[in-house]
């Protein structure tokens, strides 16, 4: 079998899953000829990407049936509250939303699998049961390398079409018990290591504000399905800014938490088993609001009673009458691009200009070790797991995985290599935490997600500014400030690069007009364990 024919495999499983969606939550006969009628970014093969809109997001609200947008437009934690006083039922809301998803699908390509039959159930099972449940009725989507049981796990491996689990994660369970319906499964890459969402198995997911630029990866389906609107709330991963990216790419919520807050010791990837980068989960959202709630749900369930390798740690609100926060502009090694520019300094004169906020400078250090520790441990062994799964099934390297595997800091480690680099983990993290503690010790630092907003597809090639947290292991909250604004971007023209890399991300933002209508976002990091403290700060400036 060619790796065609199992990419083929692979989209069957859509078209299937989508058929039975259409019988069981059929669209009128005037929705149908529209949804027929889109502009597809799903092409005929894997290796077509489909001719998508422009902007998709104005297609979508144009032709979405009215009478499901809006339920799907209205605030999460507004329809939670419809759901518990029976305003509307959860099959009501579940068909929505798949009405939504199916849209969505066909406009940016970030469905990887639709969950009719479970969905279903569940959503009838609510309808005549306790409403007293925290996240009742809302539908639920879930990255493509999450467990579901009767499913298979890919994670944009071909060679892993028949790895069916018999098993759902551990926070799909806590989330269904707290009235969740998973309803959608959503693309990620080759491999996962991309902060882009292309793989054999479905195509590219374009971004929803302009399809000329990427979604992010490598939890892309899922920023793109939430940027657009189709779902309540999701989960994704992230190892070195995979949930952050397609936040930020999509002007969305997303919490990279810290290792030991959410169960996800039952994911999949590559490089199972090892140890030295951790992987986390994490929740996006449209609303802060709920994903504060989903946060709170799930640790108040215990799940460290689940999974041995959590803290027990309640979700507790920040108590602090007063917040320091630190600003960095810049990590000494690339130069944000404009938009973000701008955003980090309109963000930091909001800050400035409150009474329960002190706006504190904040340097960066040896962000280049940073990246040299992280890129050896990422593969310690030289990517030969991830190489073998493309050997296995035939299908092609993405210049996007080649370009991580080939990596000048990429190489097979013996034993004792790995133990001298996780010897220099712990060493730069002990002295990044005095570093903290010398920049006045601040509660969060403001950060850019990317040097820019979305970039074209196959250039993001600069992880700096998200997986640098990931080796210290500091949650991260991605938040959306502003978008690109054409009289207020323009590129700067007589810059002078500090290096290689700060030359390509300088070239890449040729015009504002490439990037119109894209989100400009930012994030809040602090140190481990205060995940609570960076929702605070996005919750701040939300407010604001």
């Amino acid at each position: 079998m060619t790796w065609h024919d199992l990419a083929k495999r692979a989209t069957d499983i859509y078209d299937n899953s989508l058929k039975k969606t259409l019988e069981l939550f059929p669209l009128d006969d005037e929705a149908l000829k529209e949804f027929e009628s889109l502009p597809s970014a799903r092409g005929k093969t894997v290796e077509d990407y489909g001719s998508p809109a422009k902007v998709p997001i104005d297609v979508f609200r144009e032709k979405m049936p009215e009478k499901s947008l809006a339920i799907t437009e209205k605030d999460p934690c507004e329809l939670l509250q419809d759901l518990k006083s029976g305003k509307v039922t959860c099959v009501q809301v579940l068909t929505a939303y798949f009405h939504a998803a199916i849209f969505a699908s066909k406009l940016v390509n970030c469905i990887y699998e639709f969950l009719p039959e479970e969905a279903m159930a569940l959503a009838k099972m609510l309808d005549s049961g306790d409403k007293n449940l925290p996240l009742y009725g809302l539908p639920l989507s879930l990255k493509e390398m999450i467990p579901f049981k009767g499913r298979a796990v890919t994670h944009g491996s071909l060679c892993y079409l028949d790895r069916v689990v018999d098993y759902n994660a551990d926070i799909v369970n806590i989330l269904v018990s707290a009235g969740a319906v998973p309803f959608v499964r959503t693309t990620n890459p080759q491999s996962l290591m991309m902060l882009e969402c292309e793989s054999w198995t479905h195509g590219r997911t374009v971004n929803p504000y302009n399809s000329s630029l990427t979604c992010g990866g490598s939890t892309g389906g899922e920023g793109a399905l939430h940027g657009i609107g189709a779902s309540a709330f999701g989960l994704g991963s992230d190892i070195g800014g995979s949930i952050r990216c397609p936040s930020a790419f999509n002007g969305i919520y997303g919490l990279r938490s810290t290792v030991g807050r959410l169960p996800s010791s039952d994911y999949f990837s590559c490089q199972l088993g090892s140890e030295s980068i951790l992987s986390v989960t994490g929740p996006m959202t449209r609303s802060l609001a709920l994903l504060d709630l989903v946060m709170k749900t799930i640790t108040d369930s215990s799940p460290w009673l689940v999974d041995p390798s959590l803290y027990p740690l309640p979700w507790k609100a920040p108590k602090k009458e007063k917040l320091k926060i630190g600003i960095l502009y810049d990590d000494g090694l690339v130069a944000p691009q404009p938009p973000v520019a701008r955003a980090l300094k309109m963000v930091a004169e909001q800050l400035s200009k409150m009474s329960n906020v002190e706006v504190v400078p904040f340097k960066p250090y040896k962000h280049d070790k940073a990246w040299e520790i992280i890129t050896s441990l990422y593969f310690e062994d030289g990517g030969a797991d991830t190489r073998s799964t493309m050997e296995r099934s035939g299908e092609p390297m993405l210049p996007q995985t080649e370009w991580i595997l080939t990596g000048k800091h990429v190489k097979p480690l013996e034993p004792k290599g790995i133990w001298s680099w996780n010897i220099e983990k712990v060493k730069y993290r002990k002295e990044y935490l005095a570093h903290w503690l010398s920049q006045g010790a601040p509660d969060a630092v403001i950060a850019p997600v990317f040097p820019g907003p979305a970039c074209k597809p196959r250039t993001s090639r600069y992880w700096g500014y998200t997986a640098q947290w990931n080796l210290l292991d500091y949650p991260g909250m991605a938040f959306p400030v502003t978008t690109v604004d054409p009289d207020l971007d323009a590129p700067v023209k007589d810059y002078k690069p500090r290096n290689e890399m700060d030359e390509f991300v300088w070239k890449q933002y040729d015009s504002a007009e490439s990037f119109a209508n894209a989100p400009v976002a930012l994030c809040a990091v602090g140190l481990r364990n205060s995940d609570e403290t960076v929702v605070e700060v996005a919750k701040i400036l939300e407010k604001k």
